[in-house]
C-alpha cells in the first residue's frame, strides 16, 4: 500500500505558522501577571495563549546564534527554583543546533545515519516569558568517537539536589545505534558527570525521545521509545531523585494497556489531575498503537493511555485523545510527538498534534477535551467512589 502524503487532522484548531514537533509549557514560576499563560513552540517558532489555550498567537522565533542553524528536536523548561544567577521563572528552550562551519570542515567524515553534519544542543534563556531570549551554553556538541553523529531530543528536569539535569539521545558513539545521556549543572552554564541513562547490550537498540515528569510523590517518571530490535516500542522507567534512573543495560518496562496494546514512536508523558481520579491520571502518548499480535490497532492516532497509580503500576487504561489523527504512520508528522497539558482547573486536557493540512505541509493544531468526554462510560463507572482507592 503506498504511504501517504497528504493526512488531515479530524479535529483540533490549526495555529497558523506552526510546524512539527510541538510542546507546551504553562508559566507557573515567575511574575505573577504571566502566572498561566501557555507556552507552545514548534520547530522554529513559539506562540503563546492567555486564555488557557483557548488561543494562541504568534510570540518569536526560535532562538540561534551566530554560526548554527537549527536543526530541529527542541524543548521547552520552565525553571522552578532559583539556578545560578538564574530566577525561578526563567524560561529554558534547547534544541538541536548544526554548527555550519566545523560541518564544512568535516566533509571527510562518516556522516550521520541521520543526517550529515557536526551537531550541538544549545541552551538559551528568557526572563520575559519567551519574547526575548539569551544564549546560555552548549552543554554537548561535536561528532563524537565516531566522527559523526547526531545530538537530538534535549530534555530537562530539576533534580532532587536541585541540579539542572539534561537528557539526550547520542548517536556519536561506536557501541551502538544510539543511546540516551544525561548530563548536570548547577548554574545552567558549566556541565558535569555525563554518563548513560539506556544504553542496551545489543547495538543494534536504539533508544531515543526521552520525555520525563515529576509526580505529585516526587517520583520521575521517564517515557522513551525503543527502536532497532524493539521496533520503537514505548518503555518507561522511574527514579526518586533525578539522576538515577536503574542499570543503562536495562531496557525499561513496555507500556501497554488491558488488552495487550502498545504505543510505538514518538512518545510523551504527562500528569494531570482529573475530577475522576483522586490520584490523578498519568497520561502516555506514543504516534501508532498496535495490537497485542502486532497488528495495526483500528484505534491508531485516535487514543491515549491512562495509568491511575501514583507510581505507574498496575493496568493503563485507553481513552480518546483531544486531537485524533486517524492516519498516522511511521513518518515525523502525523501525530508525531504530541504535547499535553491539564486546562480549565484540571477538569479537562488540551493536546497540540502535527498533521498534514496541505500537500507535504505539517502544522500543529490544538483541541480540549474534557475528562467525562476523553474516558469511555466503562471506565468511569470503575472509577466511582465505591471502587476508587487512594495510592499513598
Amino acid at each position: 500500500m503506498a504511504t501517504p502524503t497528504c493526512t488531515w487532522a479530524t479535529s483540533g484548531t490549526l495555529i497558523p505558522g506552526s510546524t512539527r514537533y510541538p510542546r507546551l509549557i504553562r508559566l507557573t514560576h515567575g511574575s505573577a501577571s504571566s502566572n498561566g499563560w501557555i507556552v507552545a513552540s514548534t520547530i522554529s517558532k513559539l506562540f503563546l495563549s492567555k486564555d488557557d489555550g483557548k488561543t494562541f498567537s504568534f510570540l518569536s522565533d526560535a532562538p540561534t546564534r551566530s554560526g548554527v542553524s537549527l536543526r530541529c528536536c527542541e524543548t521547552l523548561f520552565e525553571l522552578p527554583q532559583p539556578l545560578g544567577n538564574l530566577p525561578a521563572g526563567t524560561l529554558l528552550y534547547a534544541a538541536t543546533y548544526v554548527d555550519e562551519a566545523a560541518t564544512k570542515s568535516s566533509s571527510g567524515s562518516v556522516p550521520s545515519p541521520t543526517f550529515p553534519g557536526v551537531f550541538a544542543i544549545d541552551v538559551y534563556a528568557s526572563g520575559d516569558q519567551g519574547q526575548h531570549w539569551t544564549y546560555l551554553s552548549t552543554p554537548v556538541s561535536g561528532s563524537g568517537e565516531r566522527g559523526a553523529g547526531g545530538l537530538w531530543e534535549p530534555e530537562f528536569l530539576t533534580a532532587h539536589d536541585g541540579s539542572l539535569v539534561m537528557f539526550w539521545s547520542d548517536e556519536s558513539y561506536s557501541c551502538c545505534s544510539q543511546k540516551l545521556m544525561k548530563i548536570r549543572s548547577s548554574n545552567g552554564k558549566e556541565w558535569r558527570h555525563s554518563s548513560d541513562v539506556v544504553a542496551t547490550t545489543d547495538p543494534k537498540d536504539r533508544p531515543g525521545m526521552i520525555v520525563i515528569r515529576q509526580l505529585p510523590t516526587g517520583m520521575y517518571f521517564m517515557i522513551y521509545e525503543m527502536c532497532g530490535t524493539h521496533h520503537c516500542e514505548v518503555f518507561f522507567r522511574k527514579s526518586w531523585d533525578g539522576w538515577n534512573f536503574g542499570l543503562p543495560s536495562d531496557p525499561g518496562t513496555r507500556v501497554e494497556n488491558e488488552d495487550g496494546q502498545y504505543l510505538r514512536h514518538a512518545p510523551t508523558v504527562i500528569w494531570s489531575p482529573s475530577p475522576l481520579s483522586p490520584n490523578g491520571m498519568i497520561v502516555a502518548f506514543g504516534q501508532m498503537l498496535y495490537n497485542a499480535d502486532g497488528t495495526l490497532a483500528k484505534q491508531n492516532g485516535r487514543v491515549l493511555f491512562i495509568n491511575t497509580h501514583l507510581d505507574g503500576s498496575g493496568a493503563w487504561h485507553t481513552i480518546k485523545a483531544p486531537v485524533e489523527v486517524p492516519n498516522a504512520y511511521d513518518h515525523p508528522c502525523p501525530n508525531y510527538s504530541s504535547s499535553f497539558l491539564p486546562v480549565q482547573n484540571g477538569e479537562a486536557l488540551i493536546e497540540l498534534a502535527t498533521d498534514f493540512y496541505e500537500l507535504n505541509k505539517c502544522g500543529a493544531s490544538f483541541g480540549i477535551r474534557t475528562w467525562k468526554d476523553l474516558l469511555p462510560p466503562d471506565l468511569v463507572r470503575s472509577m466511582g467512589p465505591s471502587s476508587r482507592s487512594a495510592d499513598h
